[in-house]
Parts: structure tokens; C-alpha cells; sequence
């Protein structure tokens, strides 16, 4: 069975999702930039293989992000919460900003 719109499982997942965030989302074309804070992130492996590691860190990888959109740009301090790799070879980012 397909997952879309009209199952109603998959609607309720979805406003689950949406009822779990704290600041509405809105569309955008805007050009980010990250720099990181650290050239290091060390921590301790969870399991290792050929292919990669699973690794834990006491910190959090921490940026700063610079976000150009229509000519204004603006500076956030944040935290990588979640990265994802996504179809067509594209890698999602999710970042965290600080409380301004």
C-alpha cells in the first residue's frame, strides 16, 4: 500500500510530527553556509565496521551558519541535532539555533 494523503495513518504521523515542533516551518531558497566551531570532535565508538563507525561524543557539534536570503544575510549560532542522507546524493542538515 502507497503512503500518501489520503491513508489516514500516514496523515495522523504527519501532524504527530508537526504537533512535536516548537516554531511553525516556512518555505525557503536561501543560500546557507556552515562553519564549524571545532576542528575536532572526538568521543568513543559504539561499533565499528569496514563500511564506517558509530562513535558517541560528550559534546555536540556546534556552527555557525551564515544564511543569505534576498540580499540579507544573518549569522546563527547552532548545534547539529540530525544529518541525513537523502536521494540524488544530496545530505540533509538539520541545525538547532541558540535562544537569541
Amino acid at each position: 500500500m502507497r503512503e500518501d494523503d489520503s491513508d489516514p495513518e500516514h496523515e495522523l504521523r504527519r501532524l504527530e510530527v508537526e504537533d512535536r515542533r516548537r516554531h511553525p516551518r516556512i518555505p525557503s531558497t536561501a543560500r546557507v553556509a556552515m562553519r564549524l566551531d571545532s576542528d575536532e570532535l572526538a568521543g568513543v565508538a559504539e561499533n565499528l565496521s569496514a563500511g564506517g563507525v558509530l562513535f558517541f561524543s560528550p559534546g555536540e557539534l556546534r556552527m555557525t551558519l551564515v544564511i543569505d536570503e534576498g540580499g540579507k544575510r544573518v549569522e546563527r549560532v547552532g548545534r547539529l541535532v540530525r544529518a541525513q542522507r537523502m536521494r540524488g546524493g544530496k545530505v540533509g542538515w538539520a541545525v538547532e539555533f541558540d535562544p537569541s
